[in-house]
């Protein structure tokens, strides 16, 4: 939405681009809730979102519904409206064979599923999320699985990488941990 006069509700002419996205921001805020818990207008923007990123633009194959977001644990996490989300993440708590750093306490969460929506990127929306998430659970240590090219952002938020990067569903891939508090 862009910036308008109280009373005409038409931008203003001249208004910048970039003061019409952050009047759009201002408007969305984060939401976090468990299975139960969801809407089904928030489940509904979840997996629009979920298969927008994943299924049309980057071609992932594999199964994005692998019954890990019904766990009772599993928290979903949201950037948007109540009907409609432009980022998103995924808390799960870790399988038993997750893998972490040698030496280092197993983590309590693992952050997947990280989408941003194409028209919203380059807003710090994934890096509010992840504050977010922190903000909640930061004394917990956490591992996630960072697209490569995006593992600065997680980065900035305390995580260190590990291992080799590898190889999943065809996207290059690096291991990161963020031990707790």
């Amino acid at each position: 939405m862009p910036l308008v006069p109280p009373a005409s509700g038409r931008a203003l002419p001249g208004t910048p681009d970039h003061f019409t996205k952050l009047a759009t921001m201002s408007e969305h805020s984060v939401h976090h809730a468990r299975w139960t818990r969801l809407t089904t207008d928030e489940l509904y923007g979840i997996v629009v979102l979920r298969n927008r990123v994943f299924a049309l633009e980057q071609r992932v194959t594999a199964e994005d519904f692998d019954g890990r977001d019904r766990e009772p644990d599993t928290e979903h996490w949201w950037f948007g409206t109540d009907t409609g989300a432009v980022g998103y993440l995924r808390l799960i708590r870790p399988a038993a064979d997750e893998v972490h750093p040698d030496g280092a306490a197993p983590p309590a969460w693992v952050i997947g599923r990280v989408a941003t929506d194409p028209e919203h990127r380059g807003q710090g929306i994934a890096g509010r999320l992840v504050a977010a998430v922190l903000d909640e659970h930061g004394h917990d240590p956490f591992v996630l699985h960072a697209q490569e090219y995006v593992a600065a952002l997680y980065e900035r938020h305390g995580f260190a990488r590990f291992g080799e990067p590898y190889d999943e569903a065809g996207i290059r891939h690096v291991g990161m941990h963020r031990p707790g508090c």
